[in-house]
This record gives structure tokens, C-alpha cells and sequence, in this order.
């Protein structure tokens, strides 16, 4: 089968290689300066990093069998269309929830202990930390309260590392009942809710962190009526997908201190310009989509997707696809 990668990162596209030539796999990977398109047009199976998978670029290839992506977000990804001219989209849903959760973590302590990369000295490569100007101190983790939104595997790793720190965990998801079995502690929750209930739940929490999808339920899901519902000490943490979250409401909101901080590994349009008035901001975080890249998750993601490429060149179904039922 005729394979392109469509991946910029040396690292991973070096793991990707090894992992396929294992298998007798080649895989050719696109040259990002040049057309895209002339390049992909004799694709069976697209690897996918970054880039959007829109209806010409699929219509572009037209022996395409399967585009697997290399993460669980699927978003970017024209999947109906997709499913309209029988080609399989697969993710890698579990392989890097722990790196995920770990990030998480990262954001929640940077916001909460008050500190802030040197700004004194931007060109030292020393990276080193100071404390904000003391508007408010730092405060501990522990017996505060955290609202995890999307309670699926990267949403558990979350809630596992939470009990850790001594946090209360409140989850919201959209279906609570395929998780009653077993208890709630099995998924080291305290209290399971419905999406249906976000609103009732969002005044207890002091960290709201998102680990949803983005499709048209989850879309601004995060507004100016969920932000004025949280607390003024409270923090927003995303490490899923920016537009979740209602952009004009959060920055009003935290230009007026309605929340205390928001820290997110995603932003709406990627990379970010460093001019955006978020950016601008002291209680806003960004880090750069970094958060499931660590060399064990492209391992995992390495391994899942060589399973998928042997098991179509086998004439199987990937093991991961997502437009099984479309």
C-alpha cells in the first residue's frame, strides 16, 4: 500500500519510520514546502499529525482507504465524508492519556503556586522561575475541589493523579451511567455526573480541567454563563480542544478577574500569534500542543498505528477506527 505521513515532528516521523520498516512498511513523508496535494494524490492510508482532512483533500486521493491519525482528536477530519466514500478513520484513543495527565498537572500547578517564567531576563536559556508580583499567594492542592469535564481515559488518568494531591473529584460526562458498575471509586471519582448537570456542579470546583471531544455538544460548551458560575479563586485548565471553550467569554472574563486563571495547552488558531490579546494577559497560560508528546506516548501512538497498517494490508479493520457506525 502506497503510505504518506503528513507529520513535522523529527522525532516522531523517526519513530513512525522504525516502527513500519520493522514491518517491511514504507512510508513516504510529505514535504511541508511543497503543494500538499500533488504529493498525496496516490495515498491508500494518510498518517495525520496536524492537518485538517477536508472534503478536496480527501476527494484529492481517490484510492484513499483509511486516514489514521496519530491522536485521539478526530476534529480535524471531514469523518462524514470520509464514511460516504468508505474510508476508515482511525485515532489512537488511549496511548498518551498518561502524558496528558501529567500536563494537566503541570497547568494546574503553575497557576495555583503563582509563578511565572523570568520576564526580567528573556533571553537567558536559563528558564528560570520568579514569583508574580504578589497580587494573591499561591495556594496548596490539597482539599480543594476539581471538576473533571469528559471522564474518558485521559479524564481518568486525571482524576487518578487528583486523589493523589488530595483533591475532592467532581466528574462530568456525558454517559455516567456506562461507569456506575463498580462504583464510582473505580474511577477514583467522588461524585459522577451528566453533562445535564454541568451547571449545578461548576460554583464547587476550584479547578475546572477539560478532557472532552470537540464536536457540535461540546462546542462552546464553556460560556459566559458557565464562566460566571465558577468561583473568582477558581482556574480553567484545557488540554482538548480550544473552541470548547467560548473564546470572547473567557477573555472578558479574565481581564475582569471573574476567574482567577485559565491555562491551556490548545489554542483556536494554532501556532498562536504571539500579538493575540489573550496572550497578553498574566493569568492566562498557553503551552504549545505539547502536552501528548513524550517519548513514551509516541511509542504507544507508533505502535497502534503500525497495527492499523498491517491489519488493512491484511484486508482487516483497524482496531481503532471511528466512523465504524456512520
Amino acid at each position: 500500500m502506497i503510505i504518506k505521513a503528513l507529520i513535522q515532528n523529527p522525532e516522531f516521523k523517526q519513530r513512525i519510520a522504525e516502527k513500519l520498516k520493522h514491518s517491511n512498511i514504507s512510508v513516504e513523508f510529505i514535504n511541508y514546502t511543497e503543494a500538499l496535494i500533488p504529493q498525496i494524490r496516490d495515498s491508500e492510508i494518510i498518517i495525520n499529525s496536524v492537518d485538517n482532512i477536508d472534503k478536496r483533500l480527501i476527494d484529492s486521493c481517490p484510492n484513499l482507504k483509511m486516514v489514521q491519525q496519530s491522536g485521539i482528536g478526530v476534529d480535524g477530519i471531514d469523518i462524514k465524508h470520509c464514511s460516504k466514500k468508505g474510508i476508515y478513520v482511525a485515532n489512537v484513543p488511549m496511548a498518551n492519556a498518561i502524558s496528558v495527565a501529567e500536563h494537566t498537572f503541570l497547568l494546574i500547578l503553575y497557576l495555583c503556586k503563582n509563578i511565572k517564567l523570568n520576564s526580567l531576563n528573556p533571553s537567558s536559556n536559563a528558564g528560570s522561575f520568579i514569583r508574580r508580583v504578589p497580587d494573591r499567594m499561591g495556594t496548596e492542592l490539597f482539599g480543594k475541589t476539581i471538576l473533571i469535564i469528559g471522564l474518558g481515559v485521559t479524564g481518568i488518568e486525571v482524576a487518578k493523579r487528583a486523589k493523589a494531591f488530595g483533591l475532592k473529584v467532581i466528574a462530568v460526562t456525558k454517559h455516567p451511567f456506562t461507569k456506575t458498575e463498580g462504583g464510582d471509586k473505580k474511577y477514583f471519582v467522588d461524585s459522577l455526573f451528566g453533562a445535564d448537570k454541568l451547571l449545578q456542579v461548576l460554583p464547587h470546583a476550584d479547578f475546572v480541567s477539560i478532557h472532552t471531544p470537540l464536536n457540535d455538544d461540546t462546542e462552546n460548551m464553556i460560556g459566559k454563563k458557565e464562566l460566571n458560575l465558577m468561583k473568582q479563586s477558581a482556574s480553567l485548565i484545557n488540554v482538548a480542544r480550544a473552541p470548547i471553550v467560548n473564546r470572547d467569554a473567557l477573555l472578558d472574563s479574565l481581564k475582569e478577574k471573574r476567574i482567577a486563571g485559565a491555562a491551556f495547552d490548545v489554542f483556536w488558531k494554532e501556532p498562536a500569534d504571539q500579538n493575540d490579546a489573550m496572550l497578553q494577559l498574566e493569568n492566562f497560560l498557553l503551552t504549545p500542543h505539547i502536552a501528548g508528546w513524550t517519548y513514551e506516548a509516541i511509542d504507544s501512538i507508533s505502535d497502534i498505528i503500525r497495527i492499523n497498517i498491517e491489519r488493512m494490508i491484511r484486508g482487516q479493520i483497524p482496531l481503532t477506527i471511528v466512523n465504524r457506525d456512520e
